[in-house]
């Protein structure tokens, strides 16, 4: 750990953690950028990362954050899951969700920045095969109608399925 004196005068700590997971380079960006959504959420502070090939030692590709940067005594995010207690809040306040609106809503946000079809949002959400995709447009619409508008983290992908695009805007507790 080192220390030292930030511009604004007020002191800084630089702490470094060495973590080795072996994987494919393509995904390498992503789980460094899960670990650190994670570690950010339940510490409070901005973090950054290297990601390096087996054998670098200097040049790394730096993980961005997008919508995650937060320091401490920043407000949370505005979205709130509580899967234990099965609760959501939005800015505070309770919301309701039948079963399957809360699952649908729990596993787009566990999985960000990821396209899935209806079919595979049924399989995992219902842990049903096949079945009727234009289901998850009737629950994808009734969670927006309970987020909007203060949040819209759920986009749809013409002819393809729905993305969870509002990683920074939410925290998945415990």
């Amino acid at each position: 750990m080192t220390q030292s004196v930030a511009v604004s005068g007020e002191p800084t700590v630089e702490l470094t953690l060495a973590l080795r997971v072996s994987t494919d380079s393509e995904h390498a960006a992503a789980i460094a950028a899960r670990l650190l959504e994670s570690f950010e959420d339940t510490v409070g502070v901005t973090l950054t990362a290297r990601t390096f090939q087996a054998g670098e030692t200097n040049s790394g590709q730096v993980v961005e954050l997008a919508g995650r940067r937060r320091r401490l005594g920043d407000s949370a995010p505005p979205l709130r899951i509580e899967p234990d207690s099965r609760r959501v809040l939005l800015c505070g306040e309770v919301l309701e969700f039948t079963r399957l609106e809360f699952d649908l809503l729990l596993f787009l946000s566990r999985n960000p920045d990821r396209v899935f079809d209806r079919v595979t949002l049924m399989a995992q959400v219902r842990g049903l095969a096949g079945g009727n995709g234009r289901t998850v447009d009737v629950h994808v619409r009734k969670i927006r109608g309970k987020l909007e508008p203060a949040l819209t983290p759920i986009t749809t992908v013409r002819g393809v399925g729905y993305r969870f695009d509002g990683a920074g805007q939410v925290l998945i507790a415990g």
